[in-house]
């Protein structure tokens, strides 16, 4: 069953990483009852109507003000330092049963330089992600696919 269908039309969504807006213009359409919140640090990012608008970087501490959400996925900037950060401020606010999903992680593996090497906190903080499998836990379940991290807050 997809992340769609078990959080129904009415989800909220918040996207960090707007760009052109057509992440959010998907949200609107599997969502179509639901609260769409699109989150950049770029003034100029695209924001369809009806969307929430929040310009503000992955680690601006007021992000812990916004949602909760059912489904927050982070597109952003692919670093692992800042979607760490983004990750410790915004997983509280997931609802019970909700999903907080870090897209194309393997992004941020390579460096920014011209050379070989990988920068390891992407790598560092999606597998981390691991520990959070604890018995009393928060988190139900972590689902690694191509490029994807899924993770599930205990209903």
């Amino acid at each position: 069953m997809t992340i769609a269908v078990q959080l129904g039309p009415e989800a909220k969504v918040c996207e960090l990483g707007v760009k052109n807006g057509e992440s959010l213009r998907m949200w609107q359409s599997l969502f179509p009852l639901g609260e769409i919140t699109g989150v950049d640090n770029d003034p100029a990012s695209v924001f369809p109507p009806r969307a929430k608008k929040v310009i503000a970087s992955q680690d601006n501490p007021v992000l812990a003000e916004l949602g909760p959400f059912d489904l927050i996925v982070d597109d952003a900037s692919h670093e692992g330092l800042l979607t760490r950060e983004a990750f410790r401020i915004l997983w509280p606010r997931v609802s019970p049963g909700g999903f907080y999903v870090v897209e194309d992680w393997f992004v941020g593996l390579e460096r920014q330089r011209n050379d070989d090497a990988y920068d390891p906190k992407m790598l560092e903080t999606i597998a981390n992600f691991l520990t959070l499998l604890t018995k009393n836990g928060d988190c139900e379940s972590v689902t690694y696919r191509y490029g994807l991290a899924i993770l599930r807050r205990r209903a």
